[in-house]
């Protein structure tokens, strides 16, 4: 049984995904569906307060893919103001619960990434900061794909988690004991988890050993956060030609951090 101790290269990939281990995806499926929580969507509150900002910046009844749409939170509101709406995720769990509920919603089980759903779109969403869990390489290849798929004039939405966020992190180590199971598995398990900071790169890491009866497994989520002036930078490059950001949308919450804010980019 092997225990992963070292800090990791910066966002290297672990052996295990929690997106897609069969028992963790039922519990971030538990967690979306909860209205009180931020832990995996955001509450019910915060949700369609951010369903009115996108209503507010994009035409009426027009085209939209939401990236990492997980249980259909937001497409389904969307969908009920007359939108056409899309869906990618690769959570199996909540991609299967979201065609459940609305079948007339065209979504997709899938890597927005490697698998990108290539169409013509009015509007793009991306939100509970996904932008920043992935490498540079990803994020370059994503934007682009989003730039090539939007149509003239479209928009992209998305949040990012600003500097501030390093005020609520610091390096530690913690490990959590469940004799009963628990989010991180059904059998009694031992959690040894590490926050690591890279400043140099404005990035988090969050590894977790999950410690079971006869094996052990590894999972690293990657967190990077942006000054304001970077994330316009990144879209400029891309060829986005009107970028305004919102500071202060949703107030304080019990997400991973309040420090975040929303870019509405023009193409």
């Amino acid at each position: 049984m092997r225990i992963i101790d070292h800090k990791p290269v910066l966002f290297e990939k672990s052996a295990h995904n929690i997106w897609t281990d069969p028992y963790i995806q039922q519990q971030i499926l538990k967690e979306h569906l909860d209205p009180q929580s931020d832990g995996a969507s955001r509450k019910q509150e915060s949700v369609l307060k951010i369903v009115d900002f996108i209503l507010q910046h994009t035409k009426p009844q027009s085209h939209l893919l939401d990236l990492g749409c997980g249980p259909g939170l937001y497409t389904s509101l969307l969908a009920d103001k007359d939108y056409m709406v899309t869906g990618i995720d690769f959570n199996k769990a909540s991609i299967e619960y979201a065609i459940g509920k609305r079948e007339e919603i065209n979504y997709i089980l899938g890597d927005y990434i490697n698998n990108y759903p290539m169409g013509k779109y009015d509007t793009i969403t991306m939100i509970y900061c996904d932008m920043g869990t992935h490498p540079d390489s990803d994020c370059d290849r994503l934007l682009d794909n989003i730039y090539l798929s939007l149509a003239d004039g479209g928009i992209l939405i998305f949040d990012v988690f600003s500097e501030g966020i390093i005020d609520d992190r610091q390096e530690s180590r913690n490990w959590e004991y469940a004799p009963c199971g628990g989010f991180w598995n059904e059998s009694e398990y031992l959690l040894l988890s590490q926050t690591f900071h890279y400043p140099e790169n404005k990035v988090f890491a969050y590894q977790y050993n999950l410690i079971l009866e006869d094996t052990a497994k590894h999972f690293i989520i990657w967190e990077r956060y942006y000054s304001e002036e970077e994330i316009t930078s990144i879209l400029k490059k891309v060829g986005f030609r009107k970028i305004s950001i919102y500071k202060e949308l949703l107030g304080k919450n019990d997400f991973t951090s309040s420090s975040e804010f929303f870019i509405v980019a023009e193409k």
